[in-house]
């Protein structure tokens, strides 16, 4: 009777951990880190990057842990020497990811964000932010404008560690690789929107 009694308790046990891992992972997180980002003036500057993560995503979950991206979010020190710190949060998603930053410079004084988000047709549209006043106003991008390299770590995320500082070399080893395969996020434009890899 004590055996079948403990063969229970070892069942409840087990299945409570299953379905407490499950619902953990179903709540999400995040991942956030420091990161060296060079501006087209070439100061180097340090800024903290934040991926909020939710669960689902299965298969194209990027840390495999059954998680997947559900914003994406940046901090600096405003560059207009006031000391107050800018953050800038994606704001567009498609019914599987956020709009990802790519670029993060510097324009007429104003601190100014590109990122990219998938299409219905299966390509990408890319947006452009400036920080005016305290607010992120999107400010409408041609058909076509000047291109600009990506300067902002895309890919590898899920694999940082918690506050991990990633230095410019650290991450151009990061996504070289990453990059070959998919150009389109090596950087941002000449057109406003760009077919697939």
């Amino acid at each position: 009777m004590k055996k079948r009694t403990t063969m229970k308790l070892w069942a409840i046990a087990i299945s409570l951990m299953i379905l407490g891992g499950g619902m953990s992972a179903c709540a999400g997180g995040s991942a956030k880190w420091k990161e060296e980002v060079q501006l087209s003036d070439g100061r180097i500057i340090v800024i903290e990057r934040e991926m909020i993560t939710e669960g689902g995503g299965d298969e194209w979950a990027s840390n495999r842990g059954g998680f997947k991206p559900k914003e994406y979010r940046i901090r600096f020190p405003n560059l207009d020497g006031s000391g107050k710190v800018a953050e800038w949060r994606s704001i567009k998603e498609t019914r599987t990811w956020p709009e990802k930053p790519l670029v993060l410079d510097i324009e007429n004084t104003f601190p100014v964000v590109f990122s990219t988000v998938s299409s219905a047709g299966g390509g990408y549209i890319y947006s452009k932010y400036v920080f005016q006043n305290n607010v992120w106003i999107e400010e409408q991008l041609p058909e076509k404008f000047p291109q600009r390299a990506t300067n902002l770590l895309v890919f590898k995320i899920g694999y940082l560690k918690e506050g991990e500082f990633v230095t410019l070399k650290t991450k151009h080893e990061m996504d070289s690789d990453d990059m070959r395969g998919n150009r389109g996020f090596a950087q941002v434009g000449p057109t406003r929107t760009r077919r697939a890899d």
